[in-house]
């Protein structure tokens, strides 16, 4: 063989290489991409698109054009179907859940500028912190969101690797996320009282005093605000939802009763409030009644669902909720047959006095009814 016919049948064997290299990446599709080709016991379930979801899901969303996205953290991501009847008019538009795990609200402001941008959005739902919503500089974020080169999902020996791994872990793993984006988490695992016990420990690790006001029942009932704050990329955000026709609708992400009462023996609970007070005096201001927004905190069956070892039905853990709840609070949200919420309040600067008040005097209530809730929190303290 010549010098220069082994370099012919090199080039020819690594071309033809890299086209099966890309042709089997491009069937199995590990990153749940491309979506038209899925197997059963090959690769229908994709375990590595959690991994890369922050790359796949804007991509998805310039290509797939829903018109209703959800956006926010992991609490969003794992709580709402995109699909509930009530958020999308009764599928009367397209949906996607666009909210990421672990996406802090400078990241939540950006990817919803971007979906304004490259999609017909027509509602958006956004969860967020009571507290400071600062206004953030896009730009950077801008110049990667939505890129995916095809060499790096075909051709590239991560891709390889991941849809070997793809195909090993069919039986093993179930799916991470629906279509649509929800995230399953670990839903439907046992020792949900564990994820309790983890989520608070790291609580008191952080704020020790917690433990030192056990059974609180002297709290404040005047929810006024010390300091004025931050809230420029909210108002940003309403501005932007009001220039392109967004009906935006904003709710604070609702937790387990249990901590709740965590977060008023922390002396932590109040700057909810006070927070949430500068924010609806600031969509009144602005948005001129075209912007809502709501909070879901109480005491009742949904958010003091008993925790034991078995799988709860609304809750994997004290923050992160099921889309059995989410489905409530969607219902109140978007229900336009509905003459008053029946599991959460729209929050108004007028009314949050009295919303705390209801809150404290619903806990108060709730805890005469149940003396055994101090003891089941502290089983899950200890």
């Amino acid at each position: 063989m010549t010098h220069k016919q082994f370099v012919v049948r090199f080039i020819s064997v690594s071309i033809l290489l890299l086209i099966l290299i890309g042709l089997f990446n491009r069937i199995v599709d590990p990153f749940w991409y491309y979506r038209d080709i899925e197997i059963k016991g090959f690769n229908t379930i994709k375990p590595k698109f959690r991994r890369y979801e922050r790359h796949i899901k804007p991509a998805l969303l310039m290509r797939e054009q829903p018109e209703a996205i959800i956006l926010g953290n992991s609490f969003s991501e794992i709580g709402f179907d995109p699909t509930n009847q009530f958020f999308t008019d009764h599928s009367h538009m397209k949906s996607m859940n666009f909210a990421l795990a672990g996406a802090p609200w400078d990241m939540v402001q950006c990817d919803f500028e971007f979906a304004v941008a490259h999609a017909n959005i027509r509602r958006a739902l956004v969860g967020f912190q009571p507290g400071a919503l600062p206004m953030v500089n896009c730009a950077k974020e801008f110049s990667s969101l939505g890129q995916i080169s095809t060499g790096e999902l075909l051709l590239s020996s991560r891709s390889l690797i991941a849809s070997i791994e793809t195909i090993r872990e069919q039986k093993k793993e179930n799916p991470s996320h629906t279509r649509e984006g929800m995230y399953f988490y670990i839903r439907g695992q046992a020792g949900v009282d564990s994820q309790f016990r983890t989520f608070f420990s790291r609580r008191i690790k952080e704020n020790p005093q917690c433990l030192n006001a056990a059974n609180t029942s002297d709290i404040s009932t005047n929810p006024v605000a010390s300091s004025i704050l931050d809230l420029s990329g909210l108002e940003r955000m309403i501005k932007t939802a009001q220039a392109n026709g967004v009906e935006l609708v904003l709710f604070a992400y609702p937790f387990h009763a249990y901590s709740l009462e965590l977060s008023m023996q922390c002396d932590e609970f109040i700057e909810r409030w006070q927070a949430m007070k500068q924010i609806a005096a600031l969509i009144e201001k602005t948005s001129a009644g075209t912007v809502s927004a709501w909070h879901f905190y109480g005491f009742n069956d949904t958010t003091s669902e008993p925790i034991g070892a078995a799988a709860a039905k609304y809750w994997q853990d004290p923050e992160h909720f099921n889309f059995e709840m989410g489905n409530m609070m969607l219902a109140d949200m978007f229900d336009k047959t509905r003459n008053k919420p029946e599991f959460g309040h729209r929050i108004s600067s007028s009314s949050i006095e009295a919303d705390y008040r209801d809150f404290l005097q619903m806990r108060s209530d709730y805890l005469q009814h149940h003396p055994e809730f101090h003891a089941q929190l502290n089983k899950l303290l200890d």
